[in-house]
This record gives structure tokens, sequence and C-alpha cells, in this order.
């Protein structure tokens, strides 16, 4: 895991905080082996009834905070996906260069 790393794990946190406040908890991919969130910045551990569970998982049917925390990871290069009832991932986006895509299409 490089410093870089480390700052992008920091940043995504901080968005985090800054929807939902600080109580959550979220591991490093290292610290963690799920089936689901291989590649992920930060896993985030939900609970049905904890703080974290209505942001990230769809069963709660509380689209509207679901919404409120993508759309502040997205805005800072990040996405989340529910993994699993009790685990989500926490991505950094992909840059997109329309060249490359181009180039990948010709070559296939």
């Amino acid at each position: 895991m490089t410093s870089g790393d480390l700052a992008k794990m920091a940043r995504a946190a901080a968005v985090i905080e800054s929807v939902i406040g600080k109580d959550f908890v979220c591991y490093t991919r290292s610290e963690f082996d799920g089936e689901y969130g291989k590649g992920a910045l930060l896993i985030l551990q939900h609970y049905k009834g904890d703080r974290l569970w209505p942001y990230v998982n769809y069963d709660g049917g509380q689209y509207d905070k679901i919404e409120q925390l993508s759309d502040a990871l997205s805005e800072a290069g990040f996405w989340v996906e529910d993994c699993t009832g009790w685990y989500s991932g926490v991505y950094e986006k992909e840059v997109v260069n329309e060249a490359t895509e181009t180039q990948s299409q010709s070559a296939g």
C-alpha cells in the first residue's frame, strides 16, 4: 500500500464522515478477505440498525440516503458498491480516456 493509497482512503473516509458522522467501521483491502469487494480502497462494515446501513444497503429502501452518500463520494472521485448485506466497497473512479477507449475498440 502506497502513501497515495493512504491519502485516497483518508479522503474517502472523510467524505463518508461528512455525510453520516463518525460512527462507522471500515477496513483496508489488506485487512479484509471477503468474497466481494476485491480492489476496493475501503471496506465498509454495516449491519441493519447501525448508522451506515441505510446509506449503503438497498434492502432498507432509504434511497435518498444512498443517493446522498453516492453523490458525495462521486464528487470526490469515488464510488460505493453494496457487496453483501453487511459490507460494501469504496473504489476510486477510473478515468476513462476517450482515445484509449477508441484504440481498445479498434484493436478488437
